[in-house]
């Protein structure tokens, strides 16, 4: 039979012959030392992770990247546009300019568009399903966009043609979240301006080409030039 008493160090097991237990229960004891003992064993576990990942030796045959001698092109304040101001919808031949209904107005696109003819050859068309020249361009007034009702878009407010497919990121893109804004936070202060689509985006193959990516750290501290590590 096992008896119990209570004393200051909390309660105790009296087993037959007189022995002692300390009491396991988790009521009596104290609830830092109970989560420290919980932790230490993962606290062990990222001090060797981090003792093993800080040494010097990097993988061989992996190029490792420095932090302090990244060279990256380009001025960080630069707001130029990618591909330039926005200019009205114009095609462009030996210095002069050309109005698209100026010659839209008797030479009608083909139904199905396999190839671009004429002018337009050197255009690469890769939007998805926008594979006719009207998905975008007004049918009849061939200087602005169209819209999903037929109505004419200004060929100054692209992004509006771009919602009709893109309604999330133009969402985005009237927040400030997608894109870039230029100019002010404080509007008090000062006047703030957006980057329309087609001035990062080609309209004809928005996708941006895939960049290679930079090779990953080859170990967690990283050392200035001509300085010794730690390891």
């Amino acid at each position: 039979m096992l008896l119990s008493e209570s004393g200051s160090g909390g309660r105790r097991i009296i087993e037959p012959g007189g022995r002692r237990g300390v009491n396991t229960l988790a009521a009596a004891e104290n609830p830092f030392r109970r989560v420290m003992r919980r932790a230490l064993p993962f606290a062990a576990m990222s001090a060797v992770l981090l003792i093993a990942t800080s040494c010097d030796s990097p993988t061989p045959g992996v190029e490792a990247a420095s932090l302090f001698e990244r060279k990256v092109e380009g001025n960080l304040f630069d707001t130029t546009p990618v591909r330039g101001e926005l200019r009205p919808l114009r095609h462009r031949r030996s210095g002069f300019e050309y109005r698209c209904s100026e010659c839209h107005t008797s030479i009608q696109s083909p139904r199905h568009q396999n190839e671009f003819l004429g002018e337009h050859r050197n255009i690469v068309l890769d939007h998805g399903a926008n594979l006719y020249c009207v998905n975008c361009h007004h049918p009849v007034n061939r200087n602005a966009y169209v819209d999903h009702d037929g109505s004419e878009i200004s060929s100054t407010t692209p992004a509006l043609l771009c919602r009709k497919c893109h309604g999330p990121t133009y969402r985005e893109w009237e927040l400030g979240i997608h894109g870039r804004q230029n100019g002010y936070w404080d509007k008090e202060k000062g006047e703030r301006t957006k980057l329309l689509c087609i001035q990062c985006h080609d309209p004809h193959s928005p996708r941006f080409k895939a960049m290679k990516p930079e090779p990953a750290p080859a170990r967690t501290r990283f050392d200035r030039k001509g300085e010794e590590s730690h390891s």
